[in-house]
């Protein structure tokens, strides 16, 4: 099936200006001190196109660093986004606040700052944002399951697509299993985007066990140095 450009067009920006946050969480786990990664992740929410349901195919490339044993920063460059008009990065800073100890899971935070603008208007956002995880070590290779949310905050009145932003806070749960290789890590992610924001009268058929936000899958792949 041969999809014309204006498709994702028109289908790619109100997904990209009406939910943020459509990656995966860029880290869940430290790296080691002056240990370097970079990767890249495939993936979006689930939308209607004809009879099929499949992820918008959004991308993002980033990396990280390895300041001690607990604190990594990272940032990321979305050329999905940057390809139709929609020019944005992120960067933040994670912190362990523990490992994870048999069944007991490990704890990190990830405060970021996303900032976006596009080419035809040369509108400016600014989206502060938390990820909060857990995760749990599945074997000695370094397999481990993970769960978590991303918090983002809308500092404007009017959000994207020029809608009323009367939700300042906008959540979304995820959970992923990230498979561990000396060097590459692949991890495979489901995230529950924007649940408190209704999906309906949008060009998108979200997919979305409510009438609100929608389901998204991701796939990583990470390369550590």
């Amino acid at each position: 099936m041969k999809v014309h450009r204006s498709f994702w067009f028109v289908t790619l920006l109100p997904i990209a200006m009406f939910i943020v946050g459509c990656s995966p969480t860029a880290l869940v786990k430290p790296l080691n001190k002056g240990q370097w990664s970079a990767g890249g992740s495939f993936g979006g929410p689930l939308i209607g196109f004809g009879d099929l349901t499949i992820p918008v195919p959004f991308t993002a490339v980033g990396a990280g660093y390895g300041l001690d044993s607990n604190a990594t920063i990272t940032a990321r460059f979305y050329p999905t986004a940057a390809l139709f008009g929609v020019a944005q990065v992120d960067a933040g800073f994670l912190y362990q606040w523990r490992k994870s100890e048999r069944w007991k899971p490990g704890i990190s935070t990830l405060p970021q700052a996303m900032f976006a603008i596009d080419r035809w208007e040369g509108r400016a956002s600014f989206y502060p944002s938390l990820d909060i995880n857990a995760w749990w070590d599945v074997n000695s290779r370094g397999d481990f399951l993970y769960i978590g949310s991303a918090n983002w905050f809308e500092l404007r009145g009017t959000g994207a697509l020029d809608r009323e932003q009367t939700q300042r806070w906008i959540p979304a749960f995820h959970a992923g299993y990230t498979i561990s290789k000396t060097k590459w890590n692949t991890s495979f992610e489901l995230k529950y985007l924007a649940p408190g924001s209704s999906n309906e009268n949008l060009v998108v058929d979200y997919k979305a066990p409510t009438q609100n936000g929608a389901i998204a899958l991701f796939v990583s792949l990470t390369r550590k140095f």
